[in-house]
């Protein structure tokens, strides 16, 4: 079993491997071969180091002159929608577009095609301790945690992670053409803290997801879900996403938000996401709210 992790020290990036819960192995590869080649045969490449405080990076980010940032630099970020009933009927309260009687997340948790987006790029992502964003047109920006899949080029999953697919809600209410701007632009995405390979998780439909805002040090928000309430599996949303769709190694994958805060629960300036999945850990990111340019 392995857990991935990345910090950043005067500039350059050093990855990590952690074994077992124990063994620390510092990298002598990139890391997303790292994860294909234990995929492959169980095998790291790199040499055992001490002194790596890793419980102490994930809480207060930065020790001297190293910082925990994101683990992988993905070369894509794909999205899927609408994969749980409770994200079904929460989109649908509001005044969406509607076909044929019924809301487009209605329609779309009905076919069989899943929703399948382009998300970001590496970056517009942030890592563990780093600030997501709100873009400065939007009044209503929310977290959306989800559990991820890092692919190889073939849709094999390497690895899980935790994701925030930063979402500005009220552009996509707005007009379902306007979701490019609601899902990307710079901050959209957090993930981390660690990539978990796949032997670390035995079964991913049986994980719970926890949501938190903290706002001015009180919890603003708090829910969550267990993935056994997905209705599209993962396999399915791979098979979608890679067909006539050729992606490359260390594609990410996020696979739908069951949690759903209201209109009343937008993120603000400074406010703090913490999102837990079990097996995997927590992912904590400031808020920042992007300034308008005049």
């Amino acid at each position: 079993m392995m857990k991935l992790f990345r910090v950043v020290k005067r500039g350059y990036y050093i990855s990590y491997a952690i074994l077992d819960n124990s063994t620390i192995i510092r990298l002598d590869e990139d890391p997303i071969k790292a994860l294909m080649r234990y995929s492959e045969n169980k095998e790291v490449l790199g040499d055992r180091v001490t002194g790596i405080d890793y419980q102490s990076l994930l809480k207060s980010f930065q020790i001297n002159d190293i910082r925990i940032t994101k683990p992988i630099d993905p070369p894509e970020v794909w999205g899927s929608g609408i994969s749980y009933e409770m994200a079904r009927e929460r989109y649908s309260e509001e005044n969406v577009a509607k076909i044929l009687g019924k809301t487009i997340y209605e329609k779309v948790y009905d076919a069989v095609r899943p929703e399948i987006f382009f998300k970001a790029t590496p970056n517009r992502c942030v890592g563990h301790g780093e600030a997501i964003a709100v873009r400065s047109d939007s009044e209503w920006t929310l977290p959306e945690p989800e559990l991820a899949v890092v692919l190889d080029s073939n849709g094999k999953i390497l690895g899980y992670t935790i994701m925030d697919d930063v979402s500005a809600r009220d552009l996509e209410a707005e007009n379902p053409l306007y979701l490019p701007q609601s899902k990307i632009y710079a901050g959209c995405c957090a993930f981390g803290p660690v990539i978990v390979t796949s032997d670390e998780i035995k079964n991913p439909y049986s994980l719970d997801i926890t949501l938190k805002i903290v706002r001015k040090d009180r919890v603003f928000f708090e829910g969550s879900v267990n993935t056994n309430k997905m209705r599209r599996k993962i396999e399915e949303q791979i098979q979608y996403l890679i067909r006539d769709n050729p992606i490359p190694d260390g594609t990410i994958l996020t696979t739908g938000t069951a949690i759903v805060p209201g209109r009343d629960k937008g993120l603000k300036d400074e406010d703090i996401v913490e999102i837990t999945i079990s097996n995997i850990g927590t992912l904590i990111t400031p808020v920042k709210k992007r300034r308008k340019i005049t």
